[in-house]
């Protein structure tokens, strides 16, 4: 899975901020505001990649995190995102 073309995403005064941009701009308005947590999963999904790579990756980079609860937060994440079609 990967994130569709016509998505940006932006730093903005410490804030990251993804906003549509071109035809897919009338479609989607207004922006999404990112944590770290989600920025780090954005840029994965930038790649083609599955949920569970990315579980992964989340483990290894954040120390003593219970391995459900990431699961459960990346599954949440991309659901959200499938369901307002940015992904693939």
């Amino acid at each position: 899975m990967k994130i569709r073309n016509g998505f940006i995403l932006r730093d903005v005064g410490g804030k990251t901020f993804v906003v549509a941009i071109g035809e897919l701009s009338k479609k989607f308005n207004g922006m999404i505001t990112l944590n770290e947590t989600g920025k780090f999963i954005w840029e994965q999904l930038q790649n083609d990649t599955t949920e569970a790579e990315i579980v992964d990756k989340m483990l290894s980079r954040y120390e003593d995190v219970d391995k459900a609860i990431v699961e459960s937060d990346v599954s949440n994440f991309i659901d959200k995102l499938k369901n307002d079609g940015i992904l693939e």
